[in-house]
């Protein structure tokens, strides 16, 4: 009887059940084992049996109801203590606390939060108000884990390696087993990535020598989803090698990744600039009335490399350009290339192109994702640029030479590699 009275006490108001140790029980729990007793002892039948429940709910209510100062009632001690004009002390609210009553241990009344998807489960967004102070239940614990005040957190650590759009991928792959595993992201404050994007929810560090002690597991092919890359234990820490350019790593946190990978202000005011001039060139009032289309071509060292890339063609440039011509208005291409010479000999003639001449790959990159669509070629910047832009994009559909070693690296079809929805050519 007595834990059930409890049970009521913390799930008053909707608030679900919170696992705190109360400073002190509250009289209603006495009340409760005095009608415990009363109906052990007693055989006068079933109506006994109905009356005392119902006595003992009446008797909770009218607590609640007449109750003069409720901040003075240990659930709401437990609050006020905790979170104090917006803020939550260094007590850990993801430690796992039960209530003892009279030399009876009582059970935790919830599973350790350590998921932040598991606090949205367990703890709704429930507010209540004492004494005018709104207390929401949620906020502590998603705080709690963002901000890893939890000690049992642990972490992946990506190992960057190759360009731009690889370290991307690299980043994006543990961000996503991050999440899907409630373990937290560590990059290092001086990577490239983190001067360029704002990763709020990277676990961002001056000194990452942590990482060297973490477990190392590696993938099979470079450009395909491995399943088994994913089979550790979260309560351990994990650094996941090597290049891991598959979509399928972080797809079910894709709005989460996207936010990560915003661009800082200074560089995406430049980018937009430029956007600005491209559209007054060709004399349109505004981007609503233009679309724009970016364009990359990577061309440079996949030139007859030895490990067999398979360069875009002048045909798919063609069939792509077209491909937007004939669906839409207004258009202006934007273009990237390594090769201007080679791109400006093979763009299709009557098209509106502007060529962006930025030396830093940032800018070419925070400039192309303003657009509305993408042609992509080949490799992982360019990927990446469909990716962040959003709309229709389209993709080169042979980015290796069949028999090759590179051609082993992706799966059959090249499906892990390249986005759902994507137009391949």
């Amino acid at each position: 009887m007595d834990q059930a009275i409890l049970h009521i006490l913390l799930d008053y108001n909707g608030e679900k059940k919170v696992h705190h140790q109360l400073k002190q029980a509250p009289i209603i729990v006495c009340f409760g084992q005095f009608l415990h007793i009363m109906l052990q002892r007693t055989n006068s039948g079933p109506l006994v049996g109905i009356v005392i429940p119902c006595l003992t709910c009446a008797f909770v209510l009218i607590f609640f109801v007449f109750q003069t100062d409720v901040n003075k009632f240990p659930i709401f001690e437990v609050f006020n203590d905790q979170i104090k004009n917006g803020s939550i002390t260094k007590r850990n609210w993801t430690k796992n606390h039960s209530v003892i009553f009279k030399g009876k241990n009582i059970k935790p009344l919830t599973q350790k939060v350590r998921y932040e998807s598991t606090t949205k489960t367990l703890l709704k967004q429930t507010k209540f108000t004492t004494k005018g102070m709104k207390i929401s239940t949620i906020t502590p614990a998603i705080i709690a884990v963002r901000n890893n005040s939890n000690n049992n957190t642990h972490f992946v650590c990506p190992v960057f390696m190759g360009g731009f759009g690889n370290t991307m991928f690299q980043l994006a792959a543990h961000f996503g087993v991050a999440m899907s595993k409630g373990m937290r992201v560590i990059v290092a404050n001086n990577s490239e990535l983190n001067r360029v994007f704002k990763l709020e929810d990277i676990d961002i560090r001056h000194n990452t020598d942590i990482c060297k002690t973490f477990i190392s597991r590696g993938e099979r092919q470079n450009c395909a989803y491995d399943k088994n890359l994913l089979k550790f234990n979260s309560f351990q820490n994990i650094r996941l090698g090597q290049y891991l350019q598959s979509w399928k790593y972080f797809y079910d946190f894709r709005s989460q990744l996207k936010k990560q990978f915003t661009f800082r202000d200074h560089l995406l005011q430049e980018a937009k600039s430029k956007i600005v001039q491209t559209v007054k060139r060709f004399n349109r009032g505004s981007t609503r009335d233009v679309t724009l289309v970016g364009v990359h071509v990577r061309r440079g060292d996949m030139v007859n490399h030895k490990f067999g890339y398979n360069i875009a063609t002048p045909e798919y440039l063609t069939k792509a350009v077209q491909y937007f011509q004939s669906k839409y208005k207004n258009v202006v291409f934007i273009i990237s290339s390594q090769d201007i010479p080679w791109t400006k000999a093979n763009m299709p003639n009557n098209t509106n192109v502007e060529y962006l001449t930025s030396p830093k790959r940032e800018i070419i990159v925070a400039t192309l994702t303003l657009c509305n669509h993408t042609i992509t070629t080949v490799g992982s910047f360019s990927w990446w640029i469909g990716w962040l832009t959003g709309g229709e994009v389209t993709y080169f559909k042979w980015p290796a030479k069949e028999g090759s070693a590179l051609r082993k690296q992706y799966s059959k079809d090249f499906s892990d590699f390249y986005y759902p929805g994507w137009i391949g050519m």
